[in-house]
């Protein structure tokens, strides 16, 4: 009886004992201190913006200025000569190909030919006709230029001797030359002969209506004993430009 007694009083103890331990221990929730979200934010839209920059914003009715371009010429559709003066009756200088930029210089006074430098040769300026190239740029205050004169770019001579030389007689020389000019003008030249017999015949004119070669005016023989002697073919205008040729008359 007593030994049931003590078994009824050791299990109350048992469950008063069990009563005191929850079943699941309580689990403490540290809260976690808040991370600065707006400077993260601000750092990942920096980091955004130095490989995706933003445009600048344009205020409204903003004017922008436009870069004002090199005035300059192509050839439309095909090659175009670039003349020495604003006309077909100027020489050609050199050609320009399509594709091919010439900076514009000067335009004549009538529009119709623009002065430009040599895409080939940029120390060389020559005209080229507005109505077979297309004009860019800034062609505001473009100067308007004179037409150039004609002048004479080459001159050559000749002097023809007689098959049979008599030293002490007259002997017949006969002289001979050709004048190139670039475009139309006005050429006064004379012929001057040196050595062991000078002698210089007044100036006389050629009229040049074009561009062209043309032979010299004829001075006649000239009588000469023998000897060694030079003939000068002498352009005194539109510019100064000459030719000499030495020849001797000896039996």
């Amino acid at each position: 009886m007593k030994s049931h007694r003590l078994f009824l009083s050791l299990l109350a103890a048992a469950l008063i004992a069990a009563c005191s331990f929850p079943l699941f221990a309580q689990v403490t929730l540290t809260q976690a201190t808040p991370t600065n979200v707006a400077a993260d934010e601000t750092a990942s839209a920096t980091a955004l913006s130095t490989f995706f920059p933003t445009s600048t914003s344009i205020p409204p009715n903003a004017t922008i200025p436009a870069t004002p371009g090199v005035p300059q010429v192509t050839p439309n559709a095909t090659a175009v000569n670039c003349r020495s003066g604003p006309g077909t009756a100027y020489s050609v200088d050199d050609v320009i190909n399509v594709g091919q930029a010439a900076q514009i210089q000067g335009r004549s006074a009538d529009g119709a030919w623009w002065y430009v430098q040599d895409p080939n040769n940029p120390g060389i300026l020559c005209w080229v006709a507005a109505s077979v190239v297309t004009a860019a740029g800034n062609l505001s205050g473009i100067a308007i230029l004179t037409p150039p004169a004609g002048i004479v770019t080459s001159v050559t001579v000749n002097a023809s001797v007689p098959s049979t030389v008599y030293c002490g007689g007259p002997n017949a020389v006969m002289f001979s030359g050709t004048i190139t000019a670039n475009g139309p003008t006005k050429v006064r030249l004379q012929w001057e002969i040196r050595g062991d017999k000078s002698n210089t015949t007044p100036p006389q004119t050629i009229n040049f209506k074009a561009a062209g070669t043309k032979s010299a005016p004829d001075p006649g023989a000239y009588s000469t004993d023998c000897g060694h002697y030079a003939i000068t073919l002498h352009v005194i205008s539109p510019n100064d430009i000459s030719a000499t040729k030495k020849f001797s008359v000896e039996p």
